[in-house]
């Protein structure tokens, strides 16, 4: 009996049907992130995944795709405004789309180039744009149900009279952004001194800032006749810079005014005081700031500092002044902070 069964195996095997044979079931990956599909090299553009990510969510209106597409962005070496991208299924390449030159703004060049991804990946965008689907030929009738056609891939290429002007959002043209400073000054006040600096700053396309904040700088007690003087200064701040993003390093040129007051205390005399003098001066100079991720940046600035309005501090002994101190016309700050977004 045991010989027998390889025989009836066989047997079985003759008699089945063509085409009954089981095959595996294949298992459906689910959707795929946007981010994990998106790949990209930006070569000489300004994209970055990140923000051509967040657009394509956008225009898409989720964030996950199919997960047999892969989306492959390239830029030009060394043309800032010429790239490509490609739409892969399982590797293969089905639709291409070139810009050469593409939007000078890097704002629109995220938006322009990922309306188009957005075409290419889901033709539910054409819809949400006011434009239908062109509607399927009825096949004509057949005797016999014919088999069913196979899953069209034909590339979504968007119109050549498609507008591909970007949607302004208000969110992206504006940004609110908050910093910290460290400062090490010379001459505000005299010599060497140290001190920090808080602001909060409204940007315009990473191209204009207006920032508003207050710096505080103290030089320590320094020897003055017979004992010691510590001068330091507290002022409000605002300032107004300009400067292009270029990928992750933005240089500004700053200008600025600071109004505050300058606070002296004597001690080691007869007897001490405390006296505040009013400051006002003007700052002209810049910063530079590395992107260190979406949201934050360091930031290298120096600044020269005139005073407009100079305090003078009197240093008398038995009514008589022994010696005047005051700040010094000119002085300079060097800074180094962290600065990070909030909207």
């Amino acid at each position: 009996m045991l010989a027998l069964a390889p025989i009836v195996a066989a047997r079985l095997a003759l008699v089945e049907p063509e085409g009954t044979a089981s095959e595996p079931m294949a298992i459906d990956p689910g959707p795929v992130a946007v981010a994990d599909a998106l790949v990209l090299e930006p070569g000489a553009t300004c994209l970055e995944h990140d923000r051509l990510t967040e657009q394509v969510v956008t225009w898409l209106e989720r964030d996950a795709i199919d997960p047999r597409l892969t989306v492959v962005v390239e830029g030009d070496p060394l043309e800032t405004r010429s790239l490509r991208f490609t739409l892969q299924d399982r590797g293969q390449p089905i639709a291409e789309r070139r810009f050469a030159p593409g939007p000078s703004s890097c704002d629109d060049l995220h938006s322009v180039v990922a309306l188009a991804i957005a075409l290419a990946v889901d033709a539910t965008v054409l819809e949400s744009m006011g434009i239908g689907p062109t509607p399927a030929p009825t096949p004509p009738p057949t005797p016999e149900p014919a088999p069913p056609d196979p899953p069209d891939r034909t590339a979504i290429e968007p119109s050549p009279r498609l507008d591909l002007e970007p949607r302004r959002r208000p969110a992206h043209d504006w940004a609110v952004r908050a910093e910290l400073r460290g400062l090490l000054t010379v001459g505000i006040p005299p010599t060497l001194g140290g001190g920090g600096q808080l602001g909060v700053e409204a940007g315009w396309r990473d191209l204009v800032d207006v920032r508003l904040g207050a710096l505080g700088t103290s030089s320590g007690s320094r020897p003055a006749g017979e004992g010691t003087l510590t001068v330091t200064l507290a002022a409000a701040r605002a300032d107004l810079c300009v400067g292009p993003r270029l990928r992750r390093v933005r240089p500004r040129a700053c200008t600025g005014v600071l109004a505050g007051g300058a606070l002296a205390q004597g001690r080691g005399f007869l007897r001490d005081y405390r006296t505040r003098l009013p400051w006002v001066a003007m700052a002209v100079g810049g910063d530079v700031r590395v992107g260190l991720g979406p949201r934050t940046a360091l930031s290298f600035g120096l600044d020269g500092i005139v005073s407009l309005v100079r305090p003078v501090f009197d240093l008398a002994e038995d009514f008589e002044v022994r010696e005047l101190r005051d700040l010094p016309r000119f002085g300079a700050a060097l800074a180094v902070g962290v600065v990070v977004s909030l909207r």
